[in-house]
């Protein structure tokens, strides 16, 4: 779903050809940014799948979750994972820049993660972590100039 022609633009979601079948519908939010899948599963249970790329600002970013779950999806899981480009308030506590949430991204982000029950997957005791790593971004400087976060992640309902 790039929205340029290099390659590194946009977003994708793969699926194996054993999956390709199981899909009931496909769509974008918003281009180049956030896609979604809808899978039906063969026990019947449907499941929505959405990737996205968050913008870097806080107010565009409360547009994309406002559009998010303005989309109404109504499988009976979803899982939302990709680049969100921003901090929870626990995690951003003393910490300056654009990746923390200003109030009205925080408003549509905690109407998001309530309207699809949706817990971070990092934190759920079943999930089990693939790396000892802590954060998912970090700008490799050491000492005062180091920069840690964990912008990336899936949530799941």
């Amino acid at each position: 779903m790039g929205n340029s022609q290099r390659i590194s633009a946009g977003t994708a979601i793969l699926v194996d050809r054993m999956t390709a079948p199981l899909v009931k519908e496909d769509g974008i939010i918003i281009e180049g940014r956030t896609q979604y899948l809808a899978l039906h599963l063969p026990d019947s249970t449907e499941l929505s799948i959405i990737n996205t790329y968050a913008p870097r600002t806080s107010r565009d970013r409360a547009t994309l979750w406002k559009k998010i779950g303005g989309a109404n999806f109504t499988a009976d899981h979803v899982i939302i994972g990709g680049d969100f480009n921003h901090m929870e308030e626990e995690e951003a506590r003393g910490k300056a820049g654009e990746r923390r949430m200003h109030r009205r991204e925080a408003a549509s982000w905690h109407h998001l993660t309530l309207q699809y029950a949706l817990l971070d997957a990092w934190t759920l005791d079943s999930f089990r972590k693939m790396s000892k790593k802590e954060y998912t971004f970090d700008n490799g400087r050491k000492g005062k100039g180091s920069a840690v976060s964990r912008i990336d992640k899936f949530l799941v309902s």
